[in-house]
C-alpha cells in the first residue's frame, strides 16, 4: 500500500505518488504467528502455530532496520494486533525514527476505543485493513470467522472517524468475491475509504488447499468485473494498487500495474527457499506446473531456471560485467564482454576480469575513449564492437571517429531529432529501446516508438523493440549471462538475480499477442514500458490457422536469455 491518501488531480501525478510509496524503504516486522481469522485464501497459515514472537527479536529487527535506512516500518503477522505489546512496538517505531509506521491487519481491535487512541497516541499512521466482502455473509464465509465483518467493520469506521491514520483497505481477489468488487468497492468508498490494494489470489498456504476450486477464478470470464472495478482509479480521489496480478489482464490500466520494484520484497519474503534451490539444488516445493500457472513469480522463477542453465554452460554469446566482477569461481567462455559503468576507468578494471577477445561498453562518460583505442582498433587488448549512449554529444564524436565499432544510440527525446538530422543514417548506427527501473523515466524520456519507426525506415539495426512496432524484425537479443546476478564466489546471489530481472529481464505481452505468429520467439516489452505506455502499440501479426489460445495468462514471457 501506499499511504498517499491526498487527493491528486490527474493520473500523472498519481503515478509519481504512487511510485515514491512503492519505493519506500519498507521493514516488515512479523509479531506473531497466529491470527483469530482464518483466512480460507491465507498464503501465512503454514507459519501459524499459535506463538508470538520474541520481543527482544522484534525491538532489535525494528532498530536494525531503522539503521539500514529503513523508511516504513510494517508491524503484521499473522494478526499483529494480537501480540500483548503491539502498542509498545508502534511506540517503539516512532522513537527509532521511521516517517511511518503502519500495520496489515484484520482490524478487530480497532473497535475498543483506547487501542485506536492510543495506537495514534504512539505514532501509528497507517492502518491496512483486510476486508474481502462488504456483506457479513461474504466476508465472514472467505475468513473462515462469524462476527469477523461486525467487529472490523466497527474498527474501520472507528479509525475513520478518528481522522488520526492513513486507512486503505486489503481485498483478496478470488472466485467468491470477483463478481461482488465495484459493489464493495462502491460500499467502502461510501464509508469514507479512498484507497484500496486488490491482491490477486495466489497458490500458497490455505489457498492451495482442498478449497483451491473455490477461490481460483477464471480471468478471462471475469475480465467486466475487473475492469468496472479498476475503473474507480480513474476517479481523481481514489486510489487503487494492484498486487501480484498478472499484466495481461490489465489492458486500458496498465498505470495499475505492481510496481517490479516490489518484487525484491516477494522474494526476500521466500528467501530461505530460493537460497536452498541455488545451494543445494533442492527444488522448490511449489514448483508444479498446475500451481506455477496461478502464480506471479512464474516468470521469474522460469528466468531463475535460464539463469542456472547458462551459467552452468561452457560458453554463453555475452558476459555482461558492471559494478564488481566476482572474486572467485570460474565463468562461462563469451565471445563478448559487455561492460556497463561510469567511466573509461571502471570499464579497464572490468575488462581486466573478462577473458571474451571482443568488448562492448555501456558507459555514463566515454571521456578519453579517443586516446585509449589502439591503432588497430582495439582497448584494452580486445576488439571494440559496440559503445551505448543517450547523449546526444556523444553520439555525435563517435560516429565522427575513424573506427570499426557500432555506435548504439538509445532512442529518447533528447536523441531523437539528432538521429533523424543525420539524414541517411551512419553504416556504424544501431538504435536501441532503453529499459527503466522507474516507469517516470519512462514517461519523461521515451518517444513514440511506434510513430517514430513508422516514419524512420532506414534498415538500421534496432534492439529492443518487437517486430510488431518496429515493423520489420529486430536484432535477436543474445544468449547473455549478467555477472552481476553473481557474488563474490561466482553463483548466483538471489538478492543481485532479482536486481536484474527487474532492470532488464521482466518482460510482459498482452493478451492477444497469444495469437500472433512471432509470439514463440517474441519477448514482448518491458514491464515498465507497459506501465508508461499500455498495450496498445502491440499488435498481432499473422498468426498460424490453428493457433486461436489468446489466453496467456500469468506468462508475462521475460527474456530467458
Amino acid at each position: 500500500m501506499g499511504g498517499s491518501s491526498d487527493d491528486a488531480s490527474s493520473d500523472g501525478e498519481k503515478v509519481l505518488a504512487h511510485e515514491s510509496a512503492a519505493h519506500d524503504k519498507r521493514n516488515w516486522v512479523r509479531l506473531s504467528y497466529d491470527c483469530n481469522n482464518h483466512c480460507t485464501f491465507c498464503l501465512d497459515s503454514n507459519a501459524h502455530d499459535g506463538t508470538m514472537r520474541n520481543n527482544l527479536d522484534i525491538k532489535v529487527q525494528i532498530i536494525e532496520g531503522r539503521k539500514k535506512g529503513m523508511s516504513r516500518l510494517i508491524l503484521s503477522g499473522g494478526e499483529p494486533t494480537m501480540h500483548p505489546n503491539f502498542l509498545d512496538f508502534v511506540k517503539l517505531g516512532k522513537r527509532a525514527g521511521y516517517p511511518k509506521v503502519q500495520t496489515v491487519t484484520n482490524g478487530r481491535m480497532f473497535k475498543y476505543p483506547d487501542f485506536l487512541n492510543t495506537a495514534a497516541n504512539n505514532g501509528l499512521d497507517e492502518i491496512t485493513f483486510s476486508l474481502h466482502g462488504h456483506t457479513a455473509k461474504l466476508h465472514d464465509a472467505l475468513v473462515g470467522t462469524p462476527g469477523a465483518f461486525v467487529e472490523e467493520t466497527a474498527g474501520l469506521k472507528a479509525a475513520l472517524a478518528s481522522g488520526r491514520f492513513i486507512i486503505n483497505i486489503d481485498i483478496v481477489i478470488n472466485k467468491q468475491n470477483i463478481k461482488h468488487l465495484p459493489e464493495m468497492l462502491e460500499t467502502f468508498i461510501g464509508w469514507g475509504v479512498q484507497e484500496f490494494d486488490l491482491l490477486h489470489i495466489i497458490p500458497f498456504g490455505n489457498a492451495w488447499s482442498d478449497a483451491r476450486d473455490h477461490l481460483f477464478y477464471d480471468l478471462d470470464g471475469n475480465l467486466e468485473y475487473l475492469q468496472r472495478t479498476f475503473a474507480y482509479a480513474r476517479r481523481p480521489d481514489i486510489h487503487i494498487w494492484l498486487n501480484r496480478f498478472p499484466p495481461p489482464y490489465t489492458e486500458g490500466f496498465e498505470d495499475l500495474i505492481q510496481d517490479p520494484y516490489k518484487l525484491n520484497d516477494e522474494v526476500r519474503g521466500r528467501r530461505e527457499e530460493f537460497d536452498k534451490y541455488l545451494s543445494l539444488g533442492k527444488k522448490l516445493s511449489c514448483r508444479e506446473p498446475e500451481r506455477c500457472k496461478y502464480c506471479y513469480l512464474q516468470n521469474l522463477c522460469d528466468t531463475l531456471d535460464t539463469v542456472i542453465e547458462a551459467r552452468k554452460e561452457d560458453e554463453v554469446e555475452v558476459l555482461r560485467f558492471s559494478g564488481e566482477a566476482p572474486m572467485a569461481g570460474t565463468l562461462p567462455v563469451a565471445k563478448t564482454a559487455r561492460i556497463a559503468g561510469k567511466t573509461l576507468d571502471d570499464a579497464a578494471r572490468l575488462a581486466k576480469a573478462a577473458k571474451s577477445p571482443e568488448l562492448e561498453l555501456e558507459l555514463d562518460d566515454y571521456a578519453g575513449l579517443e586516446a585509449a583505442i589502439a591503432a588497430d582498433g582495439t582497448l584494452f587488448g580486445k576488439k571494440l564492437t559496440r559503445c551505448y549512449t543517450d547523449s546526444v554529444e556523444t553520439m555525435t564524436r563517435l560516429l565522427g571517429l575513424d573506427a570499426s565499432f557500432e555506435v548504439a544510440v538509445f532512442l529518447t527525446k533528447a536523441t531523437e531529432p539528432a538521429v533523424l538530422a543525420l539524414g541517411a543514417p551512419p553504416a556504424r548506427l544501431v538504435l536501441a529501446q532503453r529499459n527503466y527501473d522507474l516507469v517516470s523515466d519512462a514517461h519523461a524520456n521515451d518517444v513514440d516508438t511506434r510513430a517514430f519507426f513508422a516514419a524512420y525506415t532506414a534498415p538500421i539495426p534496432v534492439e529492443n523493440v518487437p517486430t510488431c512496432i518496429l515493423g520489420r524484425e529486430p536484432r535477436k537479443h543474445p544468449r547473455m549471462l549478467d555477472v552481476t546476478m553473481l557474488g563474490s564466489d561466482a553463483r548466483i546471489d538471489m538478492t543481485a538475480y532479482t536486481k536484474r530481472y527487474v532492470a532488464d529481464a521482466y518482460y510482459t505481452k498482452a493478451l492477444r499477442c497469444g495469437t500472433c505468429s512471432e509470439n514463440a520467439t517474441c519477448r514482448g516489452v518491458h514491464v515498465n514500458w507497459v506501465r508508461a505506455h499500455g498495450f496498445a502499440a502491440l499488435a498481432p501479426l499473422g498468426a498460424p490457422a490453428s493457433d486461436t489460445n489468446t489466453n496467456t495468462d500469468t506468462d508475462e514471457q521475460a527474456a530467458a536469455e
